[in-house]
């Protein structure tokens, strides 16, 4: 079974090591890992949306959050520079959300705004732009 997002980047943190980090990552970033990542430290790629995290129902309690395979396909639609309304792109963004584990949810608000080393008291402070340049460099070209 794969992973949560949010699994990964904790199991990451929790290593002492930078060269574990990098190939612990390496071993289990998947696609939306990387498109996540991507999303935080890409500076050429930008979201069409407002800054913070939007109002949305977490995925509730008994309900399976959908496979990010799944979840993650639309988050193209919510770039920058297309032609679909802002509006429309702030309620696919809502959906994939809520689509999500609460985790992965928040974790997504924080790379939309490139926060993801302040989240949640910092417990992903190790994952960091050098941290990705390392381990996936094509991502932030």
């Amino acid at each position: 079974m794969q992973k949560y997002i949010h699994e990964i980047f904790e199991e990451t943190c929790k290593l002492d090591n930078r060269d574990d980090r990098i190939a612990y990552l390496k071993e289990n970033a998947f696609k939306q890992v990387k498109t996540v990542l991507q999303l935080c430290y890409n500076d050429k790629i930008e979201l069409d949306l407002p800054y913070g995290r939007p109002p949305f129902e977490v995925c509730p309690d008994g309900r399976e959050p959908s496979p990010l395979a799944n979840v993650f396909s639309s988050i193209g639609v919510c770039v920058k520079d297309n032609d679909v309304p802002r509006v429309r792109k702030e309620k696919i963004f809502i959906g994939i959300l809520e689509q999500l584990t609460e985790k992965d949810a928040h974790i997504l608000c924080a790379a939309k705004d490139s926060t993801v080393t302040t989240l949640q008291n910092k417990a992903y402070s190790k994952m960091t732009k050098s941290l990705v340049e390392a381990c996936f460099p094509e991502i932030l070209k």
